[in-house]
């Protein structure tokens, strides 16, 4: 969650908009990680990826972001999480970051609400992310997973609430979840994005501290742990491109609020407060894990004010994105 004045944010609709396609790469520099050691990025693929607005883009193409609906505060108060039905395509969950927050919501692409579904057993600190991907005990399975993982100090303890997805033709009342139990292995830390790998593994990429007298943001990390609870292991950093855009990059650091991953397609989407990144694995069946070594290309990015969410479509042809402030939600579809 972020706490920007209003007047403020308006200021964003008029310097900035949609971001055409571009291409270039990101590599994350050494962190110490346990797993696996990574090479630091050259000044030009770290800070500039280059700019590629031509029809002959990597497919696939992207449009223009289109503001399809508005998530109410009957359905989410400040939506903080939004993930695509594995289960009933063309469904959403989404949840928001309130402390005591038990239950997610379905709703259909306009923020037309579906279903209010309890997670029995769940009682959240600051739920910021959600996934959908194969649950641990059975990869062939769908789970929900919920990121109790978000504060503004950092906590060393965080909680990931799993359970089988449900079927939101017939939505159940509730769903019973197991809370997999995680401690960071260097320390306290805030986040607010989480992707789940084919193993059923929960990925959290670290919100990055922000400095209001450097105006500098620090690094942000990737860390990995067991499809049941445990260590959080260090993997590496991730040096994320300065923004085209930066106006709440100014304010409040460059920093990630959601991740979005397409398994299938070996894809991973990273929203920050100004820009949507596309990293996009060089081989087919690449481990998620590795996505900061992928080449990337920022995406359009919408207009949404206060930008917490970026979700791939089940089909893997766009995504939405949503606003925390305003409830918006915007898509982004392909055009080839």
């Amino acid at each position: 969650m972020l706490v920007v004045t209003l007047a403020a944010l308006l200021q964003l609709t008029a310097c900035s908009g949609s971001d055409p396609d571009s291409t270039g790469t990101g590599s994350p520099s050494g962190g110490g990680a346990p797993e696996e050691t990574r090479a630091d990025p050259s000044p030009e693929t770290a800070t500039a990826p280059s700019s590629d607005p031509s029809p002959d883009c990597d497919r696939p193409c992207y449009g223009d972001a289109e503001t399809v609906g508005t998530l109410g505060d009957d359905t989410v108060v400040e939506v903080s999480g939004m993930a695509a039905s594995v289960r009933t395509p063309g469904l959403y969950y989404v949840v928001g970051d309130e402390p005591g927050t038990t239950q997610v919501a379905a709703v259909r692409e306009d923020g037309t609400l579906v279903a209010t579904i309890e997670l029995a057993g769940m009682d959240t600190e600051n739920a910021e992310a959600l996934a959908v991907g194969p649950c641990g005990d059975d990869p062939a399975s769908s789970c929900l997973y919920v990121g109790d993982i978000g504060d503004h100090v950092g906590r060393d303890h965080v909680t990931v609430h799993r359970a089988p997805e449900p079927d939101l033709d017939d939505p159940p009342a509730s769903v019973e979840a197991d809370a997999l139990e995680y401690t960071y292995e260097d320390g306290p830390t805030d986040a607010e994005a989480l992707v789940v790998d084919a193993d059923g593994r929960p990925l959290i990429v670290s919100k990055a501290p922000f400095d209001e007298d450097t105006g500098e943001t620090g690094s942000t990390r990737l860390y990995r742990g067991p499809a049941d609870g445990g260590e959080l292991a260090l993997l590496g950093e991730i040096v994320l491109p300065e923004p085209e855009s930066g106006f709440l990059a100014g304010l409040v650091g460059n920093v990630v609020t959601d991740a979005s991953a397409d398994l299938g397609a070996g894809r991973v989407l990273l929203r920050t407060y100004d820009e949507v990144l596309e990293y996009r694995a060089p081989a087919p069946g690449a481990d998620v894990a590795e996505f900061p070594d992928w080449p990337l290309r920022r995406v359009p990015a919408g207009s949404v004010l206060q930008a917490e969410t970026v979700a791939y479509t089940v089909d893997g042809c766009g995504y939405l994105t949503t606003s925390e402030l305003t409830g918006d939600v915007d898509a982004v579809r392909c055009t080839d």
